[in-house]
């Protein structure tokens, strides 16, 4: 199991520069006191040009540790005191999850992220399709994480997250994986546990 949490902030007019720029030095406090953090900005669905700081850890321990060392950073002071000075977006979060399957994969600059709603008495059941949906992602050079939120406004869902190699490797997955007679036999069986209410695809920045 590993945690992970996102931070999203919505750019202000004529300041999506500046908050880039933000987010990745955000995201190196984070990397300086050990944690795995990756800076993407939301390029399609949901959330559609947003920038989310995903910064994930091994243990909830770890993540609490690392959470206190960065309130405490010189650099993450001078970044709070710079917004106060010259805001370049609004930020909410950051929502916490745990992992219930696959792995954070760093080396995977395209994330495309589904949401469900469903209650926790039928989360083992949408789990128990995870290892097929899996092999299926990897047979087409892909990767699955799926979690849960522990610290959120909404805990009634279940993230699914498809990992690739580039834009372009994400549209095959789409035409390869998305439109196959395999994944819309999952994709029925899911749809008896819980409802996709949000999609979404993010790209590093």
């Amino acid at each position: 199991m590993a945690m992970y949490s996102i931070r999203k902030f919505a750019p202000i007019a004529g300041k999506s520069a500046l908050l880039a720029e933000r987010a990745r030095s955000l995201a190196g406090i984070y990397a300086q006191n050990g944690a795995r953090a990756r800076v993407a900005r939301v390029i399609a669905g949901d959330d559609a040009g947003q920038i989310y700081v995903i910064v994930s850890v091994d243990d909830s321990k770890t993540m609490m540790h690392i959470w206190e060392k960065t309130q405490t950073h010189p650099a993450f002071q001078k970044l709070l005191e710079d917004h106060e000075i010259e805001p370049a977006g609004s930020g909410s979060g950051p929502d916490v999850y745990r992992t219930v399957h696959g792995q954070v994969q760093p080396g995977y600059p395209v994330i495309l992220m589904r949401e469900y709603t469903i209650s926790r008495d039928r989360l083992d059941d949408a789990l128990g399709l995870m290892p097929e949906l899996d092999a299926l992602v990897q047979r087409h050079a892909g990767h699955l994480l799926a979690a849960v939120p522990v610290f959120s406004g909404d805990m009634g869902r279940l993230i699914v997250g498809y990992y690739h190699k580039s834009a372009a490797h994400l549209g095959d997955n789409i035409d390869g994986v998305g439109t196959s007679a395999e994944f819309r036999a999952i994709v029925a069986k899911a749809a008896s546990f819980g409802s996709l209410t949000r999609s979404r695809v993010l790209h590093n920045v």
